[in-house]
């Protein structure tokens, strides 16, 4: 038997779903997002939550202030620091008081947003206030992976002349090889002026590349290379943000790793693993050459201003007395090194 629409219980019944449709649909289109509101609940869900920005600290720095700058990144990760609209996932940071960032700091920026967008949470975030400082971060194209404060992308700035940040995740792949290659042949361009391979520092970024995939513990297993282009040097980095080397060590090896070490700090454990002290998680036989080639690099003066953040330890391995224990931890690894055309003439 079909049922009568037309009589006035039915169009009363109506009347009164429509008004709870209109009253849920205003509920959800009417909050601010730079208030406060309290989180809207629908059907026992959550449909807004609001959280504060992340206060990026005035010296974001790896380098010369990584206690705070890595509190910061710690914080991007956090559940609890999470904004929610509908489905949309999103933090939002300030960076705002900055006044003091470097390049390698914007590659770890760089790879954390990567690794959040792989999670489908975006990055949204606002200028310094310091006109250097914003010019400085719009020139890194750090901002045309982030999204504005309402949600809406950057307008796209131009390509650096200067500043060069590629990926790649799960494994090395032939395009991966080329792009390691053009890098190598635009460094020793800029620093002699003629476009030429360097098969050691190849050998270096392909094994370390490789070895960043090794010790990643991210879904997307991704790393990142940049290079930066001084007056008279090449700035390199590589960064992943998984578990780091010292808690991937520990996770293959155990007790073992405490036998081994023998009471050392991780700073001692740490150089062991660029002596190839402890093996390879994946014991293959082309694997764990990443560190090694690194050192062998530094010593025979390819590498210069070698610089190695993980975990809790950060090694300067140009100035062995200012590496020192972390209190705070980070959450990956990021390698640093400078070569000039001096230093080519080892490679």
């Amino acid at each position: 038997m079909r049922k009568n629409f037309q009589t006035l219980k039915a169009k009363n019944y109506q009347k009164r779903r429509a008004r709870k449709e209109l009253n849920r649909r205003k509920k959800i289109t009417i909050f601010d997002i730079n208030k406060q509101p309290l989180p809207i609940y629908q059907n026992g869900k959550i449909e807004f939550i609001h959280r504060e920005p992340i206060e990026a600290p005035a010296r974001l720095s790896m380098l010369n202030n990584p206690e705070e700058s890595i509190a910061f990144f710690n914080k991007l990760g956090q559940n609890g620091n999470i904004s929610k609209i509908g489905k949309q996932c999103f933090i939002t940071v300030s960076l705002e008081n900055v006044m003091e960032i470097d390049y390698c700091t914007i590659c770890v920026l760089r790879a954390i947003i990567s690794d959040l967008d792989y999670k489908s949470i975006n990055t949204r975030g606002d200028f310094p206030t310091d006109s250097k400082m914003k010019e400085w971060i719009i020139n890194s194209g750090l901002l045309n992976h982030m999204r504005n404060e309402e949600g809406r992308k950057y307008k796209l700035a131009p390509k650096s002349d200067l500043m060069f940040i590629q990926t790649g995740e799960k494994k090395l792949s032939t395009k991966d090889n080329i792009h390691i290659s053009q890098t190598i042949s635009k460094a020793t361009e800029h620093l002699t002026g003629e476009a030429k391979h360097c098969k050691k520092l190849r050998t270096i970024l392909l094994e370390i590349c490789g070895n960043s995939i090794e010790w990643a513990g991210t879904q997307n297993k991704q790393w990142l290379l940049g290079t930066k282009y001084e007056d008279n040097h090449v700035i390199f980095t590589i960064t992943d943000v998984g578990k780091g080397i010292l808690k991937s060590l520990r996770r293959r090896w155990g007790t073992k790793l405490i036998d081994w070490a023998g009471g050392n700090d991780d700073i001692d454990i740490l150089k062991g693993a660029f002596i190839k002290k402890y093996g390879s998680t994946s014991q293959k036989a082309n694997r764990n050459k990443g560190l090694p080639a690194i050192k062998n690099g530094f010593d025979i003066g390819l590498l210069l201003n070698l610089k190695v953040v993980t975990n809790g330890v950060i090694l300067h391995y140009d100035s062995e007395g200012q590496s020192r224990l972390l209190r705070t931890e980070f959450r990956g690894t990021m390698y640093r090194w400078t070569i000039t055309k001096e230093s080519l003439q080892y490679g």
